[in-house]
């Protein structure tokens, strides 16, 4: 067979129109010969200089070079020859080129093309984009004078095509790392260059020239004299900050990892990052970049907010990135430590989960560097991640807990105690919050003393003698109890001895968990030789030194929670807590996902207390947990993805709008102190409302009348809020909600609640007049304070409307041609699920926010059923720009039909729109 195959491609291979997946056949087979592989590489070289298709030939020989190295040598050599050969076309020397690269040539006889400045320019200049930007992206492989690498890189920044600009970018970052420069004027040539792109069209570039500036910045620091290189440093900070600030996600998350590779700073710079407001050390200063397309000079007050920004960012990969930039750029100031660590707080209770790893893990560094201050105010979130529902968040919770020094008595009871509930709450984290109750009590040995009174009555035998050992909090209380220090010296302990009799009998148990600390035996002779020491009071254990921070009461059970939060509700939070691992019998019944959302709906309604008092901090890690759950069931029980994904909004809904709460709470007159944030909140909530109406189908009256109550909420606390200049629209909308709620009380009945009642009265008070509703806001905020959501039943059968959009073999480097000014057509395939011909779909295709176009999906062009249709599709694109290269954003949506028209487009639709997809892109390029 294989001399068949070898016999067919013969003298004149490249003839042959097959010859490439023959040659192919015979290099993948894994039982052809090596004298067959040899002599098709003795038939394919010859034929390189048939300039028709050497392109073809170069993969074929590369992957006979991966499976037969012992050929390398003949390939590379003969590869070699014709690369020098004069008359080589141009746009074939990449493809040889890149075979070199991905063998060792070093030892290989014949002129290395790498070394050859005049082939390296000759690429450089050539006309053929991809030529350009292949040397671009392969720069380092080159061994030509640096000067001349750097100078022709600078040169192809200034290319038209975004492309290439971006490979010049990286090219340069590259070069950084691989090559000695130390010709000043030529650093800052490169930096400066970089920073003008900072400001080029496309976000690629800009994430390029992100890199480029952070590299180059560090060489001209370090280039300049001692006594400049802080502020040289300022300035390439000063430059990225500004750029923290991108509306491209990925530019930003770029500009704080770049951040975090800044080796030096001022601490003015580092604290005017977290201040909102231009500090005065830094209110004169400015540096050298580029703060416009036009001014030259940045002032340090583009810095102001930088961090605060990042971590407020929408995306988590912002967030995380900004938090690894703190924890690098924490070591050259104790005050901007102290500051973050108050920042860092508040992420700890962030959506991501990897943006709370990631804050914790700062913590545990900035606590291993010895500058973690924990006060009071950050108790509240440190220990509540005890309880947060992913094990990865409680294990680097404590592993940060035990790294750290409590300064008050207070302070460790609280730890005590969230430890504790951390082991009622998940048993399994048993061993690792041993270790840990062990290693904080060897750490505030006063502390174990002072409160060993409120431990030794949980420790002691029952009336009939026997030991509550079995019971997993007397074991930990045991555990920290014997870790109380100890005076070898004077034979003394400050705890009764026999404490350290009783963990003999769990000494098993103990040893296997403190095995990094100490082995078994080590613990049996520790413990057995503390149990014969004599007890004594902890003031004469410490020779009269004072404790810390003694409470005035010091009959405070350990087991009782402090007023971190508030009185009276902490014991609802552990109940509400212990929602998160219910009905783990369950998990293999049908019935699981069913029973766990209707525990959910059962409890959301005892949140509402929490909201309006506006605790936030710990509804948003419960409700976070629940949904942690439920992302866990919809992976096991697809058949109820419906009901999940109903729950996920309504949860969802739940935090918007305490969030919303919460803010309102804080900022009093919002008619003078703005309506940014608020708004921004608000509308994300309408928004999950109007999907829940129109995606859910089958959805039972009593929960449509509960979500429009909600709705009507969030748009009564906008009206409460004094929000004059939308006052019409919310108005309009308001009345909407106000009669499809009465629509469904005359259809069915439905008692209507106090708040319903009480903003029909309040609408019939301010009639028409805008002039009197402007004075009577107060209405609104009357009919609010009688809102308290009812408990919303579990949905029965109900389904959840999709689509999906596929484009066909469409990407950056294979875009679709199109004439400018012409239509074009996009080929696509849409998938419905669970939609009816009644629906009206829309295809939207976004240019820019301004520029739009909507196709209307007409269901009797197409066939299937109502649960599923897949079918081709081809849309026009009409507006096509008059440029080289451009995209759109192509999706799904279904208009949410109701009273009121929002939207004015031509041949568009009149209502708002709701998304069923994610929107895909697709790229499109000039035809030539």
């Amino acid at each position: 067979m294989e001399q068949r195959l070898l016999s067919e491609l013969g003298s004149t291979a490249t003839e042959n129109p097959n010859y490439a997946s023959v040659a192919l056949s015979l290099i993948t087979n894994p039982f052809t010969s090596h004298p067959t592989l040899s002599s098709l590489v003795e038939t394919l070289i010859p034929n390189l200089p048939n300039f028709d298709r050497p392109n073809k030939i170069f993969p074929l020989l590369a992957a006979i070079s991966r499976r037969s190295p012992q050929l390398s040598s003949t390939i590379i050599s003969a590869v070699k020859d014709f690369i020098f050969l004069p008359s080589v076309p141009i746009p074939y020397l990449p493809h040889a080129l890149s075979l070199l690269l991905d063998a060792d040539h070093s030892n290989t006889i014949g002129t290395d093309p790498f070394c050859d400045e005049s082939l390296f320019l000759s690429l450089c200049f050539w006309p053929c984009v991809k030529t350009r930007r292949w040397v671009a992206q392969n720069v380092g492989a080159f061994r030509v004078r640096p000067s001349v690498l750097l100078t022709v890189l600078l040169g192809i920044t200034k290319d038209p095509y975004p492309c290439v600009r971006e490979a010049a970018l990286d090219g340069l970052v590259m070069l950084s790392k691989r090559i000695a420069v130390h010709d000043k004027s030529l650093t800052e040539c490169c930096y400066f260059r970089a920073t003008e792109l900072l400001f080029d069209a496309e976000k690629s570039v800009r994430c390029s020239a992100v890199r480029a500036v952070c590299e180059w910045g560090k060489l001209l620091v370090a280039l300049n004299q001692e006594k400049c290189k802080r502020d040289c440093s300022d300035g390439v900070f000063v430059q990225l900050c500004l750029m923290a600030r991108d509306m491209d996600m990925n530019i930003r998350v770029s500009a704080f990892d770049a951040l975090g590779k800044i080796q030096m700073v001022s601490e003015d710079l580092l604290m005017q990052s977290l201040s909102k407001k231009a500090l005065e050390s830094t209110k004169e200063k400015n540096y050298p970049g580029q703060y416009t397309v036009k001014l030259l000079r940045i002032p340090a007050s583009a810095a102001a907010f930088t961090f605060i920004h990042g971590l407020q960012d929408e995306f988590h990969e912002v967030r995380r990135s900004a938090c690894c930039a703190l924890q690098m750029l924490m070591a050259f100031s104790s005050e901007f430590t102290g500051e973050a660590v108050h920042v860092l707080m508040d992420i700890l209770n962030d959506d991501s989960l990897a943006v709370r790893l990631q804050a914790l893990e700062t913590l545990h560094h900035i606590s291993l560097c010895g500058l973690l201050k924990v006060e009071e105010s950050h108790l509240h979130m440190f220990f509540g991640s005890l309880m947060d529902g992913s094990p990865m968040i409680r294990s680097a919770s404590r592993k940060t807990i035990q790294s750290i020094k409590l300064p008050k008595l207070k302070m460790f009871k609280l730890c005590i105690d969230a430890l504790m509930k951390n082991l009622e709450l998940y048993p399994l984290d048993e061993a690792d919050v041993f270790s840990v109750l062990y290693k904080i009590g060897r750490t505030h040995g006063k502390y174990i003393a002072s409160i060993f009174q409120e431990i030794v009555q949980e420790l002691e035998p029952s009336v009939d003698g026997k030991l509550g050992f079995q019971n997993t909090r007397t074991a930990a209380l045991l555990v920290l109890a014997i870790s109380a220090p100890v005076s070898f010296d004077r034979e003394i302990c400050c705890i009764p001895p026999q404490v350290f009799s009783y963990a003999v009998t769990m000494l098993g148990r103990i040893s296997s968990i403190l095995i990094d600390l100490l082995d078994q035996n080590t613990l049996l002779n520790y413990l057995s030789r503390c149990s014969k020491f004599t007890a004594v009071s902890a003031s004469e254990f410490f020779k009269g030194e004072l404790l810390d921070s003694q409470p005035k009461n010091s009959n405070i059970s350990l087991g009782k929670m402090s007023d971190w939060i508030f009185d009276g509700c902490s014991e609802n939070l552990i109940g509400l807590k212990k929602i998160t691992t219910p009905f783990q019998h369950q998990l293999n019944s049908v019935d699981a996902a069913t029973s766990y959302t209707q525990v959910i709906f059962q409890q959301v309604k005892d949140l509402w207390p929490m909201i309006r008092l506006g605790y936030m901090d710990e509804v948003i890690r419960t409700l976070r947990n629940w949904k942690y759950e439920l992302k866990r069931l919809n992976n096991d029980f697809h058949q109820s993805a419906a009901i999940l994904a109903f729950s996920m909004n309504y949860l969802s809904v739940i935090k918007l709008y305490g969030k919303t709460w919460a803010y309102y709470l804080s900022l009093g007159n919002l008619q003078f102190s703005g309506m940014g944030i608020l708004e921004a909140l608000l509308q994300k909530t309408e928004r999950r409302l109007k999907e829940m109406l129109c995606r859910f189908i089958g959805l039972s009256r009593e929960k449509e009348l509960h979500i429009l109550e909600l709705t009507l909420a969030t748009y009564a606390l906008r009206l409460s809020a004094g929000a004059t200049c939308c006052f019409n629209a919310c108005m309009i909308e308001l009345r909407s909600a106000i009669s499809r709620v009465e629509r469904l009380h005359r259809e069915r009945s439905i008692e209507l609640s106090d708040f319903i009642i009480e903003l029909q009265n309040a609408l019939h008070e301010i009639g028409n007049s805008k002039d009197a509703a402007a004075d009577k806001f107060y209405l609104f905020q009357k009919s609010l304070s009688l809102f308290s959501p009812n408990h919303i039943a579990l949905p029965g059968e109900i389904k959840y409307m999709e689509a999906d959009v596929n484009i066909f073999d469409n990407s950056f480097e294979n875009p679709i041609p199109f004439v400018a000014g012409l239509p074009v057509g996009v080929s696509l395939e849409i998938t419905l699920y669970n939609i009816s011909c009644e629906a009206r779909l829309w295809l939207t295709m976004t240019l820019t926010e301004k520029s739009k176009q909507f196709i209307f999906l007409n269901f009797h062009d197409f066939g299937g059923g109502n649960e599923m249709r897949k079918f081709p599709f081809v849309a026009p694109f009409y507006r096509t720009p008059k440029v080289k290269y451009f995209s759109i954003k192509i999706s799904i949506a279904i208009e949410c039909m109701s009273e009121v028209q929002r939207l004015r487009h031509k041949n568009g639709p009149k209502h708002e729109l709701i998304q069923l997809c994610k929107e895909k892109e697709v790229h499109l390029s000039s035809a030539r």
